[in-house]
């Protein structure tokens, strides 16, 4: 169930609203202006991450950024925290908040465009065989690689059906794939996909995949469901993709796998433990490919999570519902 709010209309009252900028949410003049303009009676605090103090949080209304988690017990009137970021670690966690009936929203729809980009490339590159050819490039090679695949006709399954799972569901089925979708709950099979499974029946899903991208979040639900055996579900021509959480998969197994040819490779972006250190076995596999969390990274990330923000202040100051609600108690 989502988690939203109803507000009083704010034409009338002064707002303190606190932004901390961050690479994905920069701020200008121009910027600033707008969000003036859109709140006369904005009281306006701009602070720097390394500058952010329990002091500056105490009075706000209204929170853009990310500050050290403990502070947001300092802020008894704090109404709502809108983070740059899809990701909600850890200010999901309602016992932070001094005010318990804080809304928190997020930037879900900012970076899913990009991410299932990323997750298509990896797919390419892993099929068109591009890191060994990467190899060979360097060692002065010239020989072609003996399984070269192609994408389209493929059935790949998108585990996660939020803004990132249905921006990769429209991008597979656009080259030709026949998209399936796991959900916490299967409810019904929307637009782009075959077929839909729950969660809890995932392993019914597995061995009808040519690739598996995970889109899962960080939930008690999703903490290692891609373990050693689901691994043994998949088929051994399988790819594995992972650009939503590294919690989701068990590095070990997914190691274990890759060695044993359980799976054929693997594409992730995302690790339990970030940056991911040198030693990790994944490091040392010729049949995995890994970016440093940069799937989301795009030029137009800014415009698109101020004109968000922006948006939701709108709604905000009008007392109306306010989308992108983050739901407590289900974790995302």
């Amino acid at each position: 169930m989502e988690y939203v709010k109803y507000f009083v209309p704010k034409e009338l009252v002064n707002i303190d609203l606190v932004i901390i900028p961050s690479p994905v949410s920069e701020t200008s003049p121009a910027r600033l202006l707008k969000i003036r303009e859109a709140a006369p009676g904005l009281k306006l605090t701009l602070v720097e991450t390394k500058n952010v103090t329990p002091a500056v949080l105490r009075n706000c209304e209204a929170l853009y950024g990310c500050p050290p988690p403990e502070f947001l017990r300092e802020a008894p009137g704090l109404m709502w925290h809108h983070l740059p970021n899809s990701g909600i670690e850890p200010y999901g966690d309602l016992s932070l908040y001094a005010n318990r009936a804080v809304t928190l929203t997020n930037a879900r729809g900012v970076y899913g465009k990009a991410i299932a980009e990323h997750a298509l490339g990896m797919a390419l590159a892993l099929l068109r065989q591009f890191p060994y050819y990467l190899r060979q490039q360097t060692e002065g090679g010239w020989k072609r690689h003996p399984v070269m695949r192609e994408l389209s006709g493929s059935a790949v399954l998108i585990c996660g059906m939020g803004d990132l799972g249905r921006s990769a569901a429209a991008l597979f089925g656009a080259v030709g794939c026949t998209v399936l979708g796991v959900r916490r709950l299967a409810h019904e099979i929307p637009p782009g996909f075959a077929d839909v499974y729950s969660l809890r029946h995932l392993h019914d899903a597995l061995p009808r995949a040519d690739i598996v991208v995970s889109c899962l979040p960080d939930t008690p639900a999703t903490r290692g469901v891609f373990n050693a055996s689901a691994f043994a579900a998949m088929k051994p021509s399988a790819l594995f993709i992972n650009v939503g959480r590294g919690s989701a998969v068990a590095e070990e197994d997914l190691a274990g796998a890759l060695r044993r040819g359980l799976i054929t490779a693997a594409a992730l972006d995302v690790f339990c433990e970030e940056p991911l250190p040198p030693d990790n076995p994944l490091r040392f596999l010729e049949n995995v490919l890994i970016t440093p969390h940069s799937s989301g990274a795009s030029e137009q990330n800014s415009d698109r999570n101020f004109e968000l923000f922006y948006d939701l202040l709108k709604r905000y100051i009008a007392g109306k519902r306010l989308y992108n609600a983050v739901d407590f108690f289900a974790g995302y």
